[in-house]
C-alpha cells in the first residue's frame, strides 16, 4: 500500500478486489480514502473507480453507465463514462457499495465503431452485465438477462446456462476476445447483429418498456443463434452491411413479444376483427370468377431467346390495358399476433378464442377452396373470416398483425410455425427422438384438418395461398402453366424440429401490417387481389415454381413481395415508399 501526502491529509490508494473468480469481472477499481486533518475532520467515504471493456468486437464511442434503478437505460445523473480505444472504459467516483451493487449498461450509438470492421455500427444498439461484472457483451447481456428472469439463480448459475445454451467454451462474462475464442465472438456478432435488425424494426420504444425490450430482443436473439449457430470455425461477417440477418422478425412479431410482457390486467373487452378479399370493391371467394389487372412481360424475361427492347414493350397499348380473367381456386392465409393500439401509442395483445380456426394467438383466414383434383370445380364455403377475441379494457384506435405463422408465441413458450403438423408426425418424432416431446397439432396448424397450408418441415407452414387459374393457361417456355399461386412461407431454413433442433430461416417472409386509424367495430381489414396480382403477368411463367412460390430468384415473386412490401432479398418487412399495398379497410 502507498501513501502519498498532500495538503497535509493523507490519502491511502489500494486495489478494490473482485468477489467473482472470472478474470474479466471487474478489471480494475481504485479505492481513496480520504482523512481529515490534524484537527480530527469527518472521514469521506471510500471511492472506486471501476474499469472495463465493450465488445461485439471492441466498441470506441458508447456510453457506459451504472444502472441504479435497473432498467436498461442510462438516465440522468447515473454515473457514466464512454468508450474509448480498444472498447476501454472508466466511471470514476463511486462508492464501493455501488460498484458492487448495480449492473452496467452500455448504450451504443450509430455512430461508434467497432474493432471488428471498417466504419461505424450503423445502428443504436445496448448491451448489460450483470452486477459484478465490467465485461460488457452480447454474451454478458444473455448472462444478465437469465438473471433477470430468474432471481434466485446465482451468477455462475446464469453464466452456466448461457455457456450450455450457447455451445461455447468461454465463460460468457468473460473477454472472449482477450481470450481468443473466436466461436463465442462469431455468436457474439451474430446476437449484436439480431438485436440491432428487430430493434430497429420495434424502434426505440419508451423509456418504460426498454427494459422489457431488451429482455424481447436478446430473447429472439438467441433463439435465433440457438436455432443456426455457425460452424466451428467459420469466419466472421467481413463487415456490418454483410453480417447475416440472423432472428430479424417483423416489427408487429416483436411488438407481441413485448407486449406480453407488458400487458397487465384481465382481457374482458370482446373484440371481433373482421376480414374480406376482394376485387378492387367486389368482394371474392374461391371458385367467383374475376377478372384483374396485370402487367404483360413489363418486369419478366420473354419466351424468345433474344428479348425485345423494354421501348417496343412500352409502346405496345395493351401493356397499359391487359386484363387478365380467371377463377380463383384457393384463398386462405394466416393472420398473427393481432393487437389493439390506443391513442397514446401503447399497444396490448387480442387474446384469440380458442377453437378449430383460432389457437395461441395464430387464426386461419378461410375464403374457400377447390376440393376437386380434376373436372369441375367443387369449392367449399368460406369458413372463417373474423377473429374473435378479448382485450384488457380500454379505447383502441388502431390494430396491427402478422401475415404469417411465428416461430414460437409471443409468450415464447410454444413452438408455431415449425411445431409438428400432424398427429402421425408426433407419433413419428416421439419414436425417433424421445427427447423431443411434442403436443399435438395446434388446431389452425393442423395440416389434416387444414390441408394444403403444410409448406416444409424445416420451412413450416405456408402463410398464405391464393391461386387463381386463368381462362388462358399462362405460356411459359417450352408449354403452359394453368395456375398462377401466390404462396408465401419462410425460405432458408435449417435446423431439424424432429430431432428437437429448432429452426431458423434466413427468410422469414413474414410481413407485419399496421393501421394506426381502424375501428374494429366497423372497419373491415380487406386484402385486395387487384393490389396483389398488379406489378406482375399472371398470362406469363418466366421461370421457377409456377407463379410465386417464395423463390427469391423466381421472376414472378419480384412483382408480389412488392405488393406486399416484403423484401424479396431477405423477408423483412418494408417501409416507406415500398410499404405494402395489399392490406387495406
Amino acid at each position: 500500500m502507498l501513501f502519498y501526502i498532500f495538503n497535509l491529509n493523507i490519502q491511502m490508494k489500494q486495489i478494490f478486489k473482485p468477489t467473482l473468480a472470472a478474470s474479466s469481472l471487474i478489471a480494475a477499481a481504485v479505492l481513496t480514502a480520504c482523512g481529515g486533518g490534524g484537527g480530527g475532520g469527518v472521514t469521506s467515504p471510500p471511492t472506486v473507480s471501476l474499469a472495463g471493456v465493450v465488445a461485439d468486437g471492441y466498441l470506441t464511442g458508447a456510453k457506459v453507465c451504472l444502472d441504479k434503478n435497473e432498467n436498461s437505460v442510462c438516465d440522468a445523473g447515473e454515473p457514466s463514462a464512454t468508450t474509448g480505444t480498444d472498447g476501454k472504459y472508466s466511471i470514476d467516483g463511486l462508492t464501493a457499495a455501488e460498484a458492487a451493487a448495480y449492473p452496467v449498461v452500455a448504450e451504443v450509438p450509430a455512430t461508434a465503431t467497432d474493432s471488428d470492421f471498417v466504419g461505424t455500427v450503423g445502428k443504436n444498439f445496448v448491451l448489460t452485465a450483470p452486477k459484478g461484472n465490467t465485461t460488457i457483451t452480447p454474451l454478458s447481456s444473455l448472462v444478465h438477462h437469465e438473471l433477470q428472469a430468474n432471481a434466485a439463480l446465482s451468477a455462475a448459475s446464469a453464466a452456466a446456462n448461457v455457456q450450455t445454451a450457447m455451445g461455447i467454451t468461454v465463460d460468457p462474462r468473460e473477454d472472449y476476445i482477450a481470450k481468443a475464442d473466436s466461436d463465442a465472438h462469431l455468436k457474439a456478432q451474430l446476437l449484436t447483429q439480431s438485436v440491432k435488425n428487430n430493434r430497429d424494426a420495434v424502434g426505440g420504444g419508451t423509456v418504460a418498456e426498454r427494459k422489457k425490450l431488451q429482455e424481447t430482443l436478446f430473447a429472439l436473439a438467441k433463439e435465433s443463434v440457438m436455432a443456426s449457430p455457425p460452424l466451428k470455425g467459420a469466419s466472421a461477417p467481413a463487415s456490418v452491411a454483410s453480417a447475416p440477418a440472423v432472428g430479424f422478425e417483423d416489427f408487429n412479431t416483436v411488438r407481441a413479444i413485448l407486449a406480453n410482457k407488458l400487458t397487465t390486467g384481465t382481457a374482458s373487452q370482446a373484440v371481433t376483427l373482421n376480414f374480406d378479399v376482394v376485387n378492387g370493391a367486389t368482394s371474392v371467394k374461391a371458385c367467383d370468377n374475376v377478372t384483374l389487372p396485370g402487367l404483360k412481360l413489363w418486369d419478366q424475361a420473354p419466351l424468345t431467346a433474344t428479348p425485345p427492347s423494354l421501348a417496343t414493350l412500352l409502346a405496345t397499348s395493351a401493356q397499359t390495358t391487359q386484363q387478365i380473367a380467371g377463377q380463383m381456386v384457393d384463398i386462405r392465409f394466416f393472420i398473427s399476433n393481432v393487437l389493439l393500439w390506443d391513442a397514446a401509442g401503447n399497444a396490448v395483445p387480442l387474446v384469440m378464442t380458442e377453437d378449430a380456426y383460432q389457437s395461441k394467438n395464430v387464426a386461419l383466414m378461410d375464403f374457400g377452396r377447390n376440393t376437386a383434383a380434376t373436372g369441375a370445380a367443387v369449392c367449399t364455403a368460406p369458413a372463417h373470416t373474423a377473429i374473435t377475441g378479448k382485450v384488457v379494457p380500454g379505447t383502441y384506435t388502431g390494430i396491427s398483425y402478422t401475415l404469417g405463422v411465428p416461430v414460437r408465441s409471443a409468450d415464447m413458450t410454444t413452438k408455431l410455425n415449425h411445431s409438428a403438423n400432424t398427429t402421425a408426425m408426433v407419433t413419428a418424432a416421439a419414436a425417433s427422438a424421445p427427447a423431443a416431446v411434442f403436443s399435438n397439432p395446434i388446431p389452425p396448424l393442423d395440416t389434416v384438418a387444414q390441408p394444403g397450408m403444410a409448406w416444409n418441415w424445416q420451412g413450416g407452414r405456408k402463410f398464405t395461398k391464393i391461386e387463381f387459374k386463368t381462362t388462358t393457361p399462362a405460356n411459359k417456355l417450352g408449354g403452359t402453366n394453368a395456375v398462377f399461386n401466390v404462396h408465401i412461407g419462410s425460405t432458408g431454413c435449417s435446423g431439424n424440429p424432429v430431432t428437437g433442433v429448432d429452426t431458423a430461416c434466413t427468410n422469414p417472409n413474414r410481413l407485419g401490417v399496421k393501421f394506426p386509424a381502424f375501428n374494429t367495430a366497423v372497419d373491415t381489414v380487406k386484402l385486395d387481389l387487384a393490389s396483389l396480382y398488379a406489378n406482375v403477368d399472371a398470362t406469363y411463367e418466366g421461370g421457377g415454381s409456377p407463379g410465386c412460390m417464395s423463390g427469391t430468384t423466381d421472376p414472378e415473386c419480384t412483382g408480389i413481395f412488392k405488393s406486399l412490401g416484403l423484401s424479396l432479398t431477405n423477408g423483412q418487412t418494408l417501409t416507406g415508399a415500398a410499404i405494402q399495398t395489399v392490406f387495406g379497410k
